[in-house]
């Protein structure tokens, strides 16, 4: 089951949720109200239930796409096989050589078959491609409730994998990791998709930078580094991007992917202090409330700024290649 692929517990006793649930009450608007009634306590429990249990709540990736990341994880594939994968969905081929061309990418000559994309990109580039081009059509719904503007989400965490790509070369990751890091960007905020619904029905409402993980939890039972965990896991995402999707508010201390989590955490904070994708109006978090993320990766106090202003330059790149492709 997907709580077992995450590495949940298969049952929960009702009353240890309860007592989770109550301690987990925000107050006031910054989160909702105290002192839950016990019909509230019951409706969470059965809306989590509904999340963690109906794996149709989560929208499948198209098939061509399952096939390509399937071919992507056998080590004897060939380009080849891919290319007559790919070819199969053209709408799909067309946004790909779009996004290989752009600046994102910095190639210095067009690439104008898929074949050609598949050589200079490799296989981890494609994956990181694929997967940035199918999470567009989940990452652009409404999600006002959140704070963000039409499209705001997706242009968000678009923003996040470039800064998080660009965190990882800045402090010595390998290729490898590096992409790894640009789809858990791209993919940290993929569970609000699943609890947006639930918090527009309860006119509830979070604003971008804040967390608003209590918020989540007294509507639905879950937040959405939970929910986005079990995403990514239904998706078939590496377990390393599994881990850092569910520890990007908190990464923990200690845990196994705490460098990484603080990776994207930073890459957020910038984002949401730049604003990228917010609604007018809404009120951003100064862009040094990353600072302290940036220092645990090891940045000196001194070249903070100069982070800062890279991580800035290629999310706005990032934001330009992505509306001029996708539309």
């Amino acid at each position: 089951t997907l709580r077992k692929a995450m590495g949940h517990p298969a049952r929960d006793p009702k009353g240890c949720m309860a007592l989770r649930a109550a301690r987990q009450q925000p107050r006031g608007r910054g989160g909702g109200v105290s002192n839950p009634t016990l019909a509230q306590l019951a409706q969470q429990e059965r809306t989590r239930r509904e999340i963690l249990h109906k794996s149709d709540l989560i929208p499948p990736l198209p098939d061509v796409v399952i096939r390509v990341l399937r071919l992507l994880d056998r080590p004897d594939t060939e380009p080849a096989q891919l290319e007559s994968c790919l070819c199969f969905d053209q709408v799909l081929v067309a946004k790909m050589l779009g996004m290989v061309n752009s600046p994102f990418y910095g190639l210095r000559h067009p690439v104008g078959t898929v074949r050609e994309a598949i050589m200079v990109l490799g296989f981890r580039g494609l994956r990181s491609l694929i997967l940035a081009t199918s999470a567009a059509k989940f990452l652009a719904r409404d999600f006002r409730c959140y704070g963000f503007a039409d499209r705001g989400l997706w242009l968000h965490s678009i923003t996040v994998a470039a800064g998080a790509r660009l965190l990882a070369r800045r402090t010595g990751a390998d290729a490898e990791l590096g992409e790894q890091l640009f789809v858990a960007g791209l993919l940290h905020d993929i569970g609000k998709m699943l609890l947006a619904p639930y918090l527009t029905e309860r006119r509830a409402t979070v604003p971008p930078g804040a967390p608003g993980l209590e918020v989540e939890r007294a509507v639905a039972g879950i937040d959405h580094t939970e929910a986005g965990a079990l995403v990514a896991a239904k998706w078939n995402i590496t377990p390393l991007v599994q881990e850092v999707v569910k520890l990007h508010h908190t990464a923990d201390v200690g845990s196994a992917s705490e460098r990484e989590a603080c990776i994207v955490q930073a890459a957020d904070r910038v984002a949401n202090a730049l604003g990228f994708g917010h609604a007018p109006g809404v009120r951003a978090e100064p862009i040094e409330a990353a600072d302290a993320v940036l220092g645990r990766l090891g940045i000196a106090p001194d070249d903070r700024a100069a982070v800062r202003a890279e991580l800035a330059e290629a999310m706005e790149r990032a934001v330009a290649t992505m509306t001029a492709v996708t539309g």
